[in-house]
């Protein structure tokens, strides 16, 4: 009896520590640097283009031709949809190369997930893995490829990659481009724009719709609309749905609703003819509509995952206002910063989830969760910016950064 209870034990125990230490050679604490693909505004209408590519050619032949460049644009910004990561592609001779480096959720192993890996693309042959390494780790070849299958298999991502697998008409490496035919077929046009949107439940999402028609229904329209009146019945709401298990989800969908309310994205479906009675205020903080939209914008997509593309793109819309639009506003990137701020907090961990929740379900005004930002600098144009901060690296620029960040921090639903 006492050889088959050891016997049992080993055979928990043995693989558990197999497990156990080849998480710890996967991950990391070390920092390295892999170069940052510092995004552009033009760069991220590229990388829609790259992987939108078949939005308005649902049936046909779409031919790709991508450079070095190309290919870590459409990387960096794919990947920071569904996690944070940094990447870099390199592209040579039958082969890309790929490093990668995810941040993982706290754990007793490591903070971060280092990926290496190249993509061996002979001349008209299947692409095939080679020379992965899982941090200290090195995979025969024979086994490469099944393990990144594995990897993202249970991923939205690897359902946008197995559509583009299934209908690869050919791809070969040629003079420094990759070339890429495809063709999807018309019901496979829609799948590929809801993987690249957060997974939101129809029926929660409903639930939430409705109680924020009631809201608006009750407003009175000689008032202003404050972003507080729409996100408070959602959170309430949020609240009762609540467990520990399911917090997390519940605050995306408040997020969701609620910016595509503030930012007047249209609704699909047919329920938008029932939804003309419905009035529409814009939202405001601190009497200011654009204060909302910024605030909200960033909200959904750092609640998504992607809080490095949320201020990425802020800082890039800004710069460019500088140079075409109404200036650089210190006002808006504060209002973007607080946006991912929110975002972030309220899908940090069920705990945190749960704390917003009872907070935002009780707020009597926006100051809970947006600090007075309105003597901060805007309307700066190039000149003007350069002359004072020369810089988004300058010290005088980072400056404003952290008094920010320090008066967003100090927002009653954070303490």
């Amino acid at each position: 009896m006492l050889l088959l209870l050891r016997v049992i034990l080993y055979s928990i125990a043995i693989p558990a520590l197999i497990i156990a230490i080849c998480i710890s050679l996967s991950t990391s604490n070390k920092t390295i640097t892999i170069p940052q693909w510092q995004l552009t505004s033009a760069d991220i209408q590229r990388a829609k283009k790259i992987l939108h590519a078949n939005q308005h050619s649902a049936d046909q032949v779409v031919s790709l031709s991508l450079s070095e460049r190309d290919l870590n644009i459409a990387c960096a910004y794919l990947l920071n949809l569904y996690t944070d990561s940094q990447s870099l592609v390199k592209l040579s001779t039958n082969y890309l190369s790929f490093q990668l480096r995810f941040t993982l959720p706290n754990n007793l192993f490591g903070r971060y997930l280092d990926i290496q890996f190249q993509l061996y693309i002979p001349p008209y042959q299947a692409p095939k893995i080679k020379n992965l390494q899982l941090g200290q780790m090195t995979i025969a070849d024979a086994y490469a490829g099944f393990l990144i299958d594995k990897a993202i298999q249970h991923t939205r991502l690897n359902q946008y990659l197995n559509l583009l697998r299934q209908n690869l008409k050919e791809i070969h490496l040629t003079s420094g481009q990759l070339r890429i035919k495809y063709q999807l077929p018309i019901q496979a046009s829609a799948k590929i724009q809801s993987l690249l949107t957060p997974n939101i439940d129809e029926r929660a999402l409903n639930q939430y719709q409705e109680t924020l028609d009631k809201t608006l229904l009750k407003h009175d329209a000689k008032w202003r609309l404050s972003l507080s009146e729409i996100l408070q019945p959602l959170f309430q709401l949020a609240q009762q749905r609540s467990t520990a298990a399911n917090a997390i989800e519940e605050n995306q969908v408040v997020i969701f609703i609620a910016n595509r309310y503030v930012n007047n994205y249209p609704r699909s479906g047919n329920k938008n003819k029932q939804r003309k009675t419905i009035p529409y205020y814009p939202a405001s903080l601190y009497k200011r509509t654009d204060m909302a939209q910024h605030f909200m914008w960033s909200a959904s997509l750092s609640a998504s995952g992607s809080s490095y593309l949320a201020h990425l793109i802020g800082v890039e819309k800004e710069l460019n206002d500088a140079k075409h639009g109404s200036g650089f506003s210190f006002i808006d990137l504060a209002a973007d910063r607080a946006g991912v701020k929110f975002g972030e907090y309220a899908t940090a961990n069920p705990t945190q989830a749960l704390k917003i929740q009872k907070k935002m379900a009780h707020i009597t005004n926006y100051r809970a969760f947006m600090p007075e930002i309105r003597d901060l600098p805007e309307n700066l144009n190039v000149q003007a910016f350069q002359i004072q901060y020369k810089s988004t690296y300058s010290s005088k620029y980072q400056s404003v950064l952290q008094k920010i960040d320090q008066r967003i921090s100090a927002c009653e639903i954070y303490q």
